[in-house]
C-alpha cells in the first residue's frame, strides 16, 4: 500500500506532539493523522479514533467521542504513544449517511445500529489496514490500544500487531447512556465500569 508522509510539530492543549499526515490517496477521506509523543516504550499506547464531526466539532451530547478524544490525548501525552486519527465519520459510513440515521433514531426512537439496518449500512464499515501501515512506518508490533471496540482489536491483531487493551470508558450522561448501551448491546462492545 503505497502511501506519501507530510509533518511538522503540534503544539496542543495538551503538550507537542510530532504530527503526520498520511496520504493513501486523492480523496481527503484517504489522509490519515498521526499524533506522536515520545514513543519509545517497546509497546506504546495507542488510540484510534476515528472522526465524530457532530461530537468534535459542534459538541453534540448523545456519544462519548469527544472525550475519549481528549482522555486519549492527555494520556498519550503522558506515557507516550500514538493517536492515529481516521478521517472517516460515522463508523466510516461518512457523515451524510450518519445524520441519516440520526435523524431516523430521533423519529422513530431507533438506536443508531438499528437505523443503520434501516438504511441498509453495515453497522460498522471501518478497517485498519491503513492503520497497520501506519504501525509499520514506525516499527511498531506491539501497542496497548485504548478501545472498548472488539473490531479494533481484530483489526490489529489479524495483521500481527500484538494488542493489550486498555478500556477507555468515560461515564454516561443522561445524553448518551442510550447511546452508550446500544454499542454495547448491538456492537459488543466492551463496557465494564459504568454499564
Amino acid at each position: 500500500m503505497e502511501y506519501k508522509i507530510s509533518e511538522c510539530q503540534l503544539n496542543t492543549h495538551f503538550g507537542n506532539f510530532d504530527f503526520y499526515c498520511f496520504n493513501f490517496g486523492d480523496c481527503e477521506n484517504d489522509n490519515v493523522l498521526v499524533l506522536k509523543n515520545n514513543c519509545q516504550s517497546e509497546r506504546p499506547y495507542l488510540r484510534i479514533q476515528s472522526a465524530c464531526f457532530t461530537s468534535e466539532i459542534f459538541r453534540s451530547k448523545d456519544c462519548d467521542c469527544h472525550e475519549q478524544l481528549e482522555t486519549s490525548l492527555e494520556l498519550i501525552s503522558q506515557k507516550g504513544g500514538l493517536l492515529i486519527y481516521l478521517l472517516q465519520d460515522g463508523r466510516g459510513a461518512g457523515i451524510f449517511k450518519k445524520i441519516k440515521g440520526m435523524h431516523i433514531t430521533q423519529k422513530e426512537g431507533l438506536n443508531t445500529a438499528q437505523a443503520y439496518d434501516k438504511l441498509n449500512i453495515k453497522r460498522d464499515p471501518r478497517e485498519y489496514q491503513r492503520v497497520v501501515e501506519v504501525l509499520n512506518h514506525f516499527d511498531i508490533k506491539k501497542v496497548k490500544l485504548l478501545t472498548n471496540n472488539p473490531r479494533k482489536i481484530d483489526g490489529l491483531t489479524q495483521n500481527r500487531i500484538d494488542v493489550t487493551r486498555l478500556p477507555i470508558e468515560i461515564e454516561p450522561t443522561k445524553d448518551s447512556e442510550n447511546y452508550l448501551k446500544s454499542k454495547k448491546t448491538e456492537l459488543g462492545h466492551l463496557f465494564n465500569k459504568f454499564l
